[in-house]
């Protein structure tokens, strides 16, 4: 493998369609909701329950925040799931095209 296929195959892994589509399914109908709770769908309770789960643990580190500080690190480790998952997807589909 050379070093060109190596710098694709990370900027796949940490910012390829994969990683922003898992991204947005997980954060925006979050940040929807939040706008209007008309809008709650049960597509934004895995989202919801991260950030529930994260800010009463933040609630529990630094009471004396306020739970709108809570949103970037809900951001950040969105993100990083949303890696996760891109991977788990990419093994699988890579799984499955090798016995094609």
């Amino acid at each position: 493998m050379n070093s060109e296929n190596r710098r694709i195959n990370v900027s796949k892994i940490l910012a390829g369609r994969a990683v922003w589509g898992w991204y947005l399914l997980l954060v925006v109908p979050v940040v929807v909701g939040a706008l209007d709770t008309r809008f709650m769908t049960p597509i934004a309770l895995p989202g919801y329950l991260i950030l529930t789960l994260g800010s009463s643990f933040g609630s529990y580190l630094f009471p004396t925040f306020e739970l709108w500080v809570f949103w970037a690190p809900f951001f950040v480790g969105m993100y990083l799931i949303s890696v996760g998952l891109a991977a788990a997807y990419r093994a699988v589909r890579e799984t499955f095209v090798a016995f094609k």
